[in-house]
């Protein structure tokens, strides 16, 4: 029996919310996708999980971070995470509407894994998201959690 993965999902748009959690469960694979809308949510999310009803969160083996998103964009995000040890071996996609070279060199130089263009075609975008999946926890060997797991 394959592990279920976790995956947050920082996106501040719902349709995109949604069709990643549609894409996510039309592979067949398991995964548990946890979504946050906004950047602040997501800090929360994994640096206090002390101040989530019922305490501890699960770390996730995968983060989709948009850049462009209200409170704190994903580039500020980013750095947070990368700024914390127990977070350094999660990795981050960068999934977002955003193509300009700054926005890549920047997220690079942050500490993203990938960066990725959001198709604007709704079956691209599916196909992109179970590529994401296939490669990133099926074919990927990730380095295990802080508990060795």
């Amino acid at each position: 029996m394959k592990a279920v993965h976790a995956i947050l999902l920082v996106e501040d748009n719902p349709a995109d919310a949604e069709i990643a959690r549609r894409a996510l469960r039309d592979t067949g694979s398991p995964v548990e996708l946890i979504v946050v809308r906004d950047g602040q949510e997501a800090l929360d999310y994994l640096l206090r999980p002390d101040r989530q009803a019922g305490g501890a969160r699960r770390r996730p083996d995968l983060i989709l971070l948009d850049l462009n998103m209200p409170r704190l964009n994903g580039l500020d995000v980013l750095r947070h995470i990368r700024a914390h040890a127990e977070l350094w071996t999660v990795p981050i996609l960068v999934l977002t509407t955003s193509g300009r070279p700054e926005d890549v060199r920047q997220t690079y130089a942050a500490g993203a894994n990938t960066y990725i263009e959001k198709p604007h075609d709704f079956g691209r975008f599916v196909e992109v998201l179970q590529t994401i999946q296939h490669y990133w926890l099926d074919t990927a060997r990730l380095p295990p959690g802080p508990d060795g797991g």
